[in-house]
Formats: structure tokens, sequence, C-alpha cells
């Protein structure tokens, strides 16, 4: 996953528009949460999260002090405070094992609902290969908040909603049928 300084950029953009959705983040210590899908191997993601990392903290003071959980998308789903500097020096992935196997985004958006839906924003650096089997599952877990603080970054960056969207226009494309 190649990333320029444009790139970062633009991520730290659009977390600046989640971050000013109404009733989403009103001051103080922000919470948010980096998901690393396991199918990527440390060089494809650690220069990437670092990138992203530092363009946040030198565009906005807000991420001076941040509760930062970093969730690791595997066959389970691992996580762990850390501090924002340990993914800028890679310190963060030490333990870190790929482990590529196929998985489904519903999994995930369920797990983030439970367990991170404090977090403000949620960045979800992956492969872009895993799929979406029970459309139904995807939406509800997205609903109704976390599809405006997720950004899926891949080859390409997507939202939330954009991801919604899309998924469901598919789904109607394939079975033409709204799901």
């Amino acid at each position: 996953m190649e990333l320029t300084e444009i790139g970062a950029l633009q991520i730290a953009k659009r977390v600046d528009a989640i971050l000013h959705v109404p009733g989403n983040y009103r001051g103080g210590n922000l919470e948010m949460t980096i998901v690393i899908d396991t199918s990527l191997s440390r060089e494809e993601f650690q220069d990437a999260v670092a990138a992203v990392v530092k363009t946040l903290k030198r565009s906005n003071e807000i991420f001076r002090n941040v509760r930062l959980n970093l969730v690791f998308w595997g066959q389970e789903m691992t996580a762990k405070v850390v501090p924002m500097a340990m993914l800028m020096t890679g310190g963060a992935f030490q333990e870190y094992c790929a482990c590529p196997l196929k998985k489904s985004y519903e999994e995930l958006f369920a797990y983030l609902k439970k367990f991170h839906a404090r977090s403000k924003v949620v960045l979800v650096f992956t492969d872009g290969k895993s799929e979406v089997s029970d459309v139904q599952a995807a939406k509800d877990a997205l609903s109704p908040f976390l599809k405006s603080k997720l950004l899926l970054i891949s080859d390409c960056v997507m939202g939330g909603t954009e991801f919604m969207l899309h998924t469901c226009k598919a789904n109607i494309s394939e079975n033409g049928i709204p799901g």
C-alpha cells in the first residue's frame, strides 16, 4: 500500500471532516481506532500508517493527546491501546504477524460497533479483498453512527457511508432486489 504525502494529507482532511460531523466530537481527549488487516504484510502498511499519523499530528492540535486503540483484524480480533508515537516509529508492530485469510467486513463492523463505539474516528488499513457476505448485517453494524466515523484505506480511500451505498448498489445489481 503506497501512500504519498498528498494521499496522507487527503486522509487527514477526511478525518477532520469526520470530526466535524454534528454530534461526533465535542472537545476534550479524542479516542480513535486504527484497524490493521492481517492480510497485509508489515512492509505494506507500516509506512502508510506512519505517514497518516504524522500528518494528523501536524495538521491538528486535537491529535496531541489521543487514546488510540490498535486493532489487528485477523482470524480473531486483538486490540491494545498504544501511543501515536509508537505507530510512527513502528514499535507498535513488533509482535505483528501477517495472517492472510478470507474475512468479511460485517464481522469487523459488528466488532467495532460493539467494542469501539466511543471512538470518534476509525481508520481501517486493508488490502481491499475482504467481502460482504451478509449485506443486511453490514448495514446494521454501520448504522446509526459507525458509517460516519469510518474510513477504509487500501488502494483507494472510502468512507463508511460510501461503502454502505456501494455495497447496497452491488447487491441490487447482483440480485435485482434492494438490500
